[in-house]
């Protein structure tokens, strides 16, 4: 699957873009492997979890 084509899906599933947060270091198959996920659980991505004490 294309990682544009997963993308796609995840906002046809559930209404919102899959969103990319700052500092996202991962592979287009990872990322299609976690929206894959989301969609056979049903579960959106989880949201981030920012520290206070960093500058992103």
């Amino acid at each position: 699957m294309e990682l544009q084509k997963a993308l796609e899906e995840y906002e046809k599933y559930f209404g919102e873009r899959y969103f990319f947060y700052i500092g996202f270091q991962k592979t287009d198959e990872e990322i299609i492997s976690e929206i894959q996920k989301c969609i056979r659980t049903g579960k959106k991505q989880r949201p981030p979890k920012y520290r206070d004490d960093c500058i992103y």
